[in-house]
């Protein structure tokens, strides 16, 4: 590929004699052709350490019809070139200001010139031209602080070595009394629910309490339906567990007959009175009539099987121990 070059045309002003690079831009030479650009170049820094970014700029100011090129491959020892690029702006005057920004660096110290940097262009006539401006001087300082005459620092002052560090007492100590903490924790909480399940649960509610609270709500809910059998299949559900309940059997499983003889073995010759063992297995084989045998009973026949059912629970039901006649309450003698 064929490079546009420019035109090169002047050499650069010297410096300054206080080396002041960026304060002065290099002397213009006299143009060699006529439409040859002007190009001065500086530096933003007379002086910078050893690896210090600097930031050379070469400008080139030449008619529009001109174009002005600088080399991809310039040689700046002992600089190296590290990044650049180009500004450019038109100054309404037929001309074009093109500004080569280049980012270079020393890695060695002293008295150093960036050497002239050559850009072209070409002419009317087709020639290649080129100009150069002139080395910059910059001055390069060491890292070490008194370079040229490096000397030994003074002696430091003695600094501990060894120092008691208690990091990870605190933290070893932080961590048992967590632990520690967690395991009274689990200990309160398992005696907590030790005592809970040892607590006595509340005595059981009376076997006659609970069947007389059901079969005053079944009786609420007793109506002139066509079909009363559900009502004797509850009725009779009630007074069955509510005998298993009061004499201590399992009752629900069994027949009447089985049933009736279980409360032939289980009551006691005392509590007799008033519990008639045939008006219970009656009433029983009235309600297995409605359960197996599909009798439909009336309103009259549910509501006189409801107060039997009463009766029985009412005749049943625990009494209150009565003292023995002629039992006289023991005497406090006198003092």
């Amino acid at each position: 590929m064929i490079e546009w070059v420019l035109v090169g045309l002047l050499a650069a002003l010297p410096t300054d004699a206080g080396g002041q690079a960026d304060a002065q831009p290099s002397a213009l030479a006299a143009p060699a052709h006529a439409d040859a650009p002007t190009v001065t170049a500086r530096v933003d820094k007379a002086e910078a350490r050893v690896g210090d970014a600097l930031h050379l700029s070469i400008t080139a100011v030449s008619p529009t019809s001109t174009p002005v090129i600088l080399p991809e491959n310039i040689d700046l020892s002992p600089f190296t070139e590290l990044d650049r690029h180009l500004e450019e702006k038109d100054l309404g005057d037929g001309k074009m200001r093109r500004e080569f920004v280049l980012t270079v660096a020393a890695y060695q110290p002293g008295a150093l010139e960036i050497p002239a940097v050559e850009v072209t262009y070409f002419g009317k006539g087709g020639e290649v031209l080129s100009a150069r401006t002139q080395t910059i001087a910059v001055n390069i300082t060491s890292l070490i602080a008194n370079e040229p005459e490096p000397k030994l620092k003074e002696n430091a002052d003695p600094v501990p070595v060894i120092q008691r560090d208690y990091l990870y007492a605190y933290i070893a100590g932080g961590i048992a009394a967590a632990g520690l903490g967690a395991a009274l924790a689990l200990f309160i909480r398992r005696r907590l629910r030790a005592r809970a399940a040892h607590r006595p649960a509340p005595p059981p509610r009376p076997a006659h309490e609970v069947a007389l609270e059901r079969l005053d709500r079944l009786g609420a809910r007793l109506a002139s339906n066509d079909d009363l059998r559900p009502f004797i299949f509850e009725l009779s559900e009630i007074i069955r567990e509510y005998l298993g309940a009061r004499f201590a059997f399992d009752s629900l499983e069994l027949t009447t007959e089985e049933l009736v003889l279980r409360l032939r073995r289980r009551v006691p010759v005392q509590e007799m009175r008033g519990f008639v063992l045939g008006e219970v297995e009656g009433w029983l084989a009235s309600c297995d009539l409605v359960k197996f045998a599909k009798v439909s009973p009336s309103m009259a026949e549910a509501r006189g099987a409801l107060e039997t059912g009463i009766r029985m629970v009412e005749s049943t039901r625990p009494r209150p121990a009565v003292p023995a006649p002629g039992t006289a309450a023991a005497e406090v003698p006198h003092v």
